[in-house]
């Protein structure tokens, strides 16, 4: 069971979150899947263990600034200006505490269930969820599909809703991290902090902004020395 006490998203909220999750990192439909694609899907995100690894990162600005610096001294980013300045943006003021939405540390990693706000995008049309293997008993993951209305309408909220696109930009972000990593690729990354690797099984994973102000610091820093 989850911390009592810890803020909480609502089901509207975690629905508008993933929708923007798989139009941004929702890898391309077609090639070796194409048989147990839905028909029309424009982009998937294959297995909950990336799609919740996709999530933490969305919901927890200061984890994803650290991977942002991560990705600069690995030498990993095409734009450095750039990926420091998202860097920046992600921990000015109070951006972190207002945009945290912490994840419970569970067997394999930050966890929420998804199913309620999946369980909307799939009502209205916007979603497919298949699973892969022999269902009931031998499902080895669960695909989630964007259709074509989940794309119009992640772009109709893209345009006319201003308080909703920080998910977006968001989103963004995330996906120069993730690109298409499977689940297993992006939680070995979240696992290499030290927070997150040593919180109690289903307490909430915290927040790690001091540090990674720090850290942006003295790398900016260097850049700066070094003429970078």
């Amino acid at each position: 069971m989850a911390d009592s006490g810890v803020r909480r998203a609502s089901r509207a909220q975690d629905a508008v979150r993933l929708l923007f999750l798989l139009d941004r990192c929702g890898a391309p439909c077609g090639g070796d899947h194409t048989d147990e694609e839905p028909q029309g899907a424009v982009a998937v995100v294959r297995g909950q263990k990336r799609l919740q690894a996709l999530d933490f990162w969305l919901r927890n600005p200061d984890y994803l600034a650290d991977e942002l610096l991560n990705q600069v001294e690995a030498g990993k980013v095409d734009d450095t200006a750039w990926a420091l300045e998202r860097a920046d943006a992600l921990l000015q003021g109070d951006e972190p505490e207002i945009s945290r939405y912490p994840m419970v540390r569970w067997r394999f990693g930050a966890w929420e269930a998804l199913d309620d706000a999946l369980g909307l995008l799939y009502a209205h049309g916007l979603i497919d969820i298949v699973p892969v293997g022999e269902p009931p008993a031998r499902v080895d993951r669960w695909d989630y599909y964007l259709l074509p209305a989940g794309r119009e309408m992640a772009a109709e909220l893209r345009t006319a809703a201003a308080d909703l696109a920080w998910y977006d930009d968001r989103a963004v972000v995330v996906l120069a991290v993730a690109g298409q990593s499977s689940g297993s690729q992006l939680k070995a990354l979240q696992y290499a902090q030290a927070e997150y690797e040593r919180t109690v099984w289903k307490a909430s994973i915290s927040g790690i902004t001091d540090r990674v102000r720090e850290r942006l610091a003295q790398v900016t820093t260097h850049r700066v020395g070094a003429g970078g």
